[in-house]
């Protein structure tokens, strides 16, 4: 507000323009420091960017118009005034001796780290801490000159006009620019050693299959920049290169990611562009407006190198879309297509409510047994650890456990949708999703009522007690009352759990890729003594996708066993709500209530409506993080997404639905 302030002030009152004017030029005393001047020309280019009242031409940007007329001013008040020229004069010199300009052609806009967190973390702390300007060179000056994306679009359009001003007041004043032309070379020089250096880590090179050390481009590259290689030779070293770039994202396709490799794999490639650039400079007949597109770029660099949100998104979407790609393979299994896949996917979830019926039993059973904190909570996890691993064994389908796997499944067919833009695959395979966990909580909760009543009664007739007691079974209902309790909130944050297991699966069995452990097992020598090699392979093929899924598995029982321990540690309400898991234990509850409709139906419509609640949630949630992931993994706007499930639910597409 006092920024917006100053400025009107400063608009309505050009005698107060000039008097500022003149005193920030006089601070460009060469006998102030270094920093002292290089705030006051950031100052000064805060007064350029101060609106002025004369308007010139209407289609010409606001902003554009008042900058232009400000640094003419600039110039013309420069001529009047030989002491504040002089000034400017001796300050620019300085800023151009040799070396100072090679950290602007090299460095600006380009990470001088070598991982993604390193850079991630020094950009936060720029964020905290002032700006300061310690070296003393051309990339500290623009640095404190830019602010904004404005400046680079005043630069761009009028590049010509601000070039013809400078270098005539810097004719007259004797201002040479050799010194750039030789920082240049230097620059160049740089930029190809570190191509060659981060080219040639273990990372990338085992990913360039069939390349010799000694035959990768990144490395010819420095040698013909180093050797002073004619410009068409650094040009095709450059092509080269960007082959070899192609070469190793394909690699990456089939095997696993980290966030450092696609960070050196970017920053060799704008390093690339930064080489070709700098070439291009002082190629082009057109010198000015090449000029002008080139520092209107490197003012782009330098305010994305500040960005933290963008650079992580950027930098995370490939490690993201393996992750999906990973979860989306499992997936695939829970879509059913056909009546035949349908009749086989109602199997799998009845077998998986049966089983569930058991694991509600058991975490009752564990739960009343009030054994010490760490012993409950690690009962909790072997009891859901059997269930879940038990049911990847068997391929069983438990409902709204699948959602998070089965939306990502969707990722290619978001890919496919990019570029057609057409509804009909990805809306079709939204309804099979959707109908696919309709037939799998059906055959849930079908089953693991009718068992979970049938071990209650084995149960009595064996103890001659029912598993809950009356006030136990009471107990039980009102701490899933949808409108008294906390079930909704739990039910929620269940369905986060539900997609965080299936990303855990994705990364787990993308770094076991990333570590070439398939490879290492078929490069086992104890391996090799006690199976053939069709054994070998065949554990090595599967290696990844069955410890992926392993580790979802046991992912999932441990967040679903942790929140109610820690919740009890540290004495705040904390709990799960599956719905499988809930029918079961309502199940045992109202078996032993008699199923008495006179007395409890209040009690059973409520559980109804929690159950259909906790369901509703579970899937709806879960499904939705791995949908918004996937998207963001292929680059899909949210805005396609709302179109898309519009579309998937319509009576149009239902016609169309050959399943």
């Amino acid at each position: 507000m006092l920024k917006v302030i100053k400025q009107i002030k400063y608009a309505l009152n050009p005698e107060m323009i000039q008097a500022d004017l003149a005193t920030l030029l006089l601070n460009l005393d060469p006998e102030n420091s270094y920093q002292e001047r290089l705030i006051t020309l950031a100052q000064i280019m805060e007064w350029v960017r101060l609106p002025v009242k004369q308007q010139v031409d209407g289609e010409t940007p606001n902003f554009i118009q008042a900058r232009n007329i400000r640094f003419k001013f600039l110039f013309q008040f420069l001529d009047r005034n030989e002491k504040e020229a002089n000034f400017l004069a001796t300050t620019i010199k300085e800023f151009l001796l040799p070396g100072r300009a090679v950290s602007l052609y090299c460095l600006t806009g380009i990470s001088e780290n070598l991982g993604f967190f390193n850079e991630i973390s020094n950009r936060m702390v720029e964020r905290i801490l002032p700006d300061t300007y310690t070296e003393e060179d051309l990339s500290e000056v623009l640095k404190a000159l830019i602010v904004d994306e404005d400046d680079a679009v005043w630069i761009e359009n009028s590049f010509p006009l601000l070039l013809t001003t400078f270098q005539n007041y810097a004719k007259k004043y004797s201002i040479s620019f050799e010194t750039l032309k030789t920082d240049k070379k230097v620059a160049i020089s740089i930029l190809g050693a570190q191509v060659a250096t981060i080219g040639t880590t273990k990372d990338i090179r085992r990913r360039l299959i069939g390349k010799r050390l000694a035959d990768m481009s990144f490395l010819n590259l420095n040698v013909t920049i180093t050797s002073g290689g004619e410009v068409e030779k650094v040009l095709h070293e450059i092509q080269e290169s960007r082959k070899d770039l192609q070469s190793v994202r394909a690699n990456i396709e089939h095997s696993g990611v980290s966030v450092d490799l696609i960070f050196k794999l970017e920053k060799i490639n704008d390093i690339l562009d930064r080489i070709e650039m700098l070439i291009y400079l002082g190629q082009n007949r057109d010198e000015p407006f090449v000029l002008g597109q080139f520092i209107a770029r490197l003012i782009r660099f330098e305010l994305e190198a500040k960005g933290i949100k963008t650079y992580i998104k950027e930098n995370i979407h490939l490690l993201t879309r393996k992750i999906v790609e990973r979860a989306g393979e499992k997936g695939q299994h829970y879509i059913a297509h056909s009546s035949a896949e349908k009749r086989d996917l109602f199997i799998a979830s009845t077998l998986a409510g049966v089983l569930t019926a058991f694991t509600a039993l058991f975490k009752y059973l564990i739960a009343i047994a009030y054994f010490p904190l760490f012993f409950e909570g690690f009962f909790f996890f072997i009891n859901y650890a059997a269930s879940f691993l038990i049911m990847q064994k068997w391929h069983l389908a438990l409902s709204s456990k699948q959602p998070a796997y089965m939306a990502s499944a969707l990722s290619r067919r978001f890919e496919a949708f990019k570029k057609t833009k057409n509804l009909k695959d990805v809306s079709l395979e939204i309804r099979r999703i959707a109908n696919s966990q309709y037939i799998t909580t059906a055959g849930n909760l079908l089953w693991v009522i009718p068992v979970a009543i049938a071990l209650d009664w084995i149960w009595f007739f064996v103890s001659g007690t029912h598993v809950m007691t009356t006030t136990e079974s009471l107990n039980a209902i009102d701490k899933n009352n949808i409108f008294t309790s906390l079930t909704l909130p739990f039910a929620f944050f269940t369905g986060i759990v539900l997609w965080f297991s299936s990303v855990v699966a994705g990364w787990v069995e993308n770094w076991i890729l990333f570590r070439d452990i398939p490879e290492a097992i078929r490069a086992n020598s104890v391996l090799q003594k006690i199976m053939n090699p069709k054994q070998i392979n065949t554990v090595a093929d599967n290696f990844a996708g069955t410890v992926g899924g392993i580790s979802g598995n046991l992912s999932i029982a441990f967040f679903l066993a942790a929140p109610v321990i820690i919740g009890k540690f540290v004495a705040i309400p904390l709990d799960i709500r599956h719905v499988t898991l809930t029918t079961g234990t309502m199940a045992f509850a109202f078996n032993s209530l008699g199923w008495n409709i006179l007395e409890y139906w209040p009690q059973m419509l409520n559980m109804t409506l929690s159950i259909i609640a906790i369901g509703f949630l579970n899937f709806s949630v879960s499904f939705y993080c791995a949908i918004r992931m996937a998207a963001i993994a292929r680059n899909v706007e949210a805005k396609y997404i709302k179109i898309i499930f519009k579309y998937a639910f319509s009576k149009n597409l239902k016609k169309r639905d050959p399943s």
